[in-house]
């Protein structure tokens, strides 16, 4: 059972807003979320909210090939050569 929380209008240039209901459910703040759209096996529309990641929060995630420079590497992310 899907459960209708709110109605938004989509804008001039496909825009909407994420209505308050949802934003205090998930606690999501305007700077550190994506959305992620995806259609199900039923052909409808799935919305995911995705947290952006800071370098902290990768460091340890994930393991290398071979040695990185992890000076240069954030320097590289926090000039946005990274998303």
């Amino acid at each position: 059972m899907i459960n209708n929380l709110a109605t938004t209008k989509i804008y001039d240039k496909f825009q909407t807003v994420i209505p308050v209901e949802v934003r205090k459910k998930y606690d999501i703040d305007g700077r550190d979320y994506f959305i992620e759209w995806n259609i199900n096996d039923k052909g409808k529309i799935e919305l995911d909210f995705v947290k952006k990641l800071s370098f902290e929060d990768m460091v340890g995630r994930y393991k290398a090939k071979k040695p990185i420079d992890s000076l240069e590497l954030k320097k590289q992310f926090r000039k946005g050569e990274f998303r």
